[in-house]
């Protein structure tokens, strides 16, 4: 699944689907006891309505988890010929091989369909998180006034990562954990909801002070556009909520955003503990890439300095704990950069570490085509281009950076643990 696969597989309006924090022994939802799910099992009698499941595997999504996708699609007949009248309801149960339960349901408002959608194919998607393992996943569709309703009940096994590089990490989480679909950008990049921590800590010999920062404006050869603002951010929100959360015992970890274009720091937060998420989406609402005011106009050139400066800075140590910054970033790229100052250097190295972790959203696939009889086989989708070095890692390599680049959530998954282990070395 791609980065940005949130919210774009949900194509119609839906009242807020019922999720919370699962707990290790299911979760239950309110919304099932009007309807006699265990009951419909048992009798097997259903209505003929036309609608189908999918129920891919789940991939490792950018928050480090598994992430599954169920999607219902109903027939737009069904749907027109209830118009204006209760709600098409959608329930959702999973079970684990324990015999826990969790239940979600999505309502779609039949009062608020638009007339003539018989040609049209409704789409609901249920996102949760899962552990590998294996469970019976029951699906049903339900008038909720005629109680006409039917279900499919399907099963599933979830494969453990090949090689994985941090296989405790999921030590702890809830089987599944329903993940709210509806939640555009900037939620979907952090998920607010989902407050389960992976279980990654280091223990370093010696104390340390770790900074992560992330590089908040787009490649000017992108022209500052929103979109790569969000495909870069899609990734790095993630990546910096989960390094935001690594234990490090006796040690420091501090997170903030760098408005390169306006040469500041809108965001910071020193105190550990869960991300300050309200504090720093205000600031990604009222981003306007593109919109650049003539003073920040004007300073365009001074980018890279302003990059190279917080980076010294904060490499520099205060006290006896060891710097650590880790920059998270998409590929950037600054045209007319006025020239680093040669003689500025920085204290003898006192062991200080500095990683680039350069990660690129890979590009939403186009849709997918119905392959007919005598048809030409389809181009496979061209392979990105290497990343090539842009004026980041050009400011950093001097400064002794450990160089990453990731186009998938496994390949971070792999630098994640590299760096944990560099730091667990100090």
């Amino acid at each position: 699944m791609s980065a940005n696969a949130f919210g774009a597989l949900l194509l119609l309006s839906l009242l807020p689907a019922m999720h919370a924090l699962a707990v290790t022994g299911g979760f239950h939802d309110a919304e099932f006891e009007k309807y006699p799910l265990d009951r419909w099992l048992a009798e097997n009698k259903q209505s003929r309505l036309r609608w189908r499941v999918e129920i891919p595997q789940p991939e490792l999504s950018t928050h480090q988890r598994l992430m599954l996708r169920i999607v219902t699609h109903v027939d737009g007949r069904e749907i027109d010929k209830r118009r204006g009248n209760g709600d098409f309801m959608t329930l959702l149960q999973i079970q684990d091989a324990a015999g826990h339960n969790w239940q979600n349901h999505a309502a779609l408002d039949l009062t608020k369909v638009h007339q003539n959608v018989q040609s049209a194919e409704f789409i609901i998607t249920h996102f949760a998180f899962v552990l590998p393992g294996d469970y019976t996943i029951t699906v049903a569709v339900c008038d909720a006034v005629t109680r006409e309703h039917s279900l499919t009940v399907r099963k599933l096994h979830v494969a453990p990562l090949r090689t994985d590089p941090l296989p405790n990490s999921w030590t702890g989480l809830p089987n599944i954990e329903f993940v709210n679909p509806q939640e555009g950008a900037p939620d979907v990049w952090y998920l607010p909801e989902v407050e389960q921590r992976l279980k990654v800590a280091v223990k370093p010999s010696h104390p340390v002070h770790v900074q992560i920062l992330v590089n908040t404006t787009p490649s000017e050869r992108a022209s500052a556009s929103m979109m790569t603002m969000r495909r870069n951010m899609s990734v790095a929100i993630p990546a910096l909520k989960i390094l935001s959360q690594v234990e490090v015992p006796g040690s420091s970890v501090e997170t903030a955003l760098l408005d390169l274009t306006h040469r500041r720091v809108p965001f910071e937060q020193k105190d550990p503990g869960l991300l300050d998420w309200q504090r720093m989406r205000k600031y990604f609402l009222d981003l306007r890439p593109g919109l650049i005011d003539v003073g920040a106009l004007q300073g365009q050139w001074k980018m890279r300095k302003f990059f190279w400066e917080e980076v010294t800075r904060r490499l520099r140590p205060k006290g006896d704990a060891i710097p650590v910054v880790i920059v998270l970033s998409g590929p950037a790229f600054f045209e007319n950069q006025e020239p680093l100052d040669d003689n500025a250097k920085l204290e003898p190295d006192c062991g200080r570490r500095l990683f680039y972790v350069r990660y690129r959203a890979p590009a939403i696939p186009s849709q997918r085509v119905r392959v007919r009889p005598g048809m030409r086989p389809a181009m496979p989708p061209a392979a990105l281009d290497v990343m090539p070095v842009d004026d980041l890692q050009r400011t950093l390599e001097p400064l002794g950076a450990r160089i990453f680049d990731a186009i998938s959530a496994e390949q971070f998954r792999r630098i994640l643990a590299a760096i944990l282990e560099q730091i667990s070395n100090m």
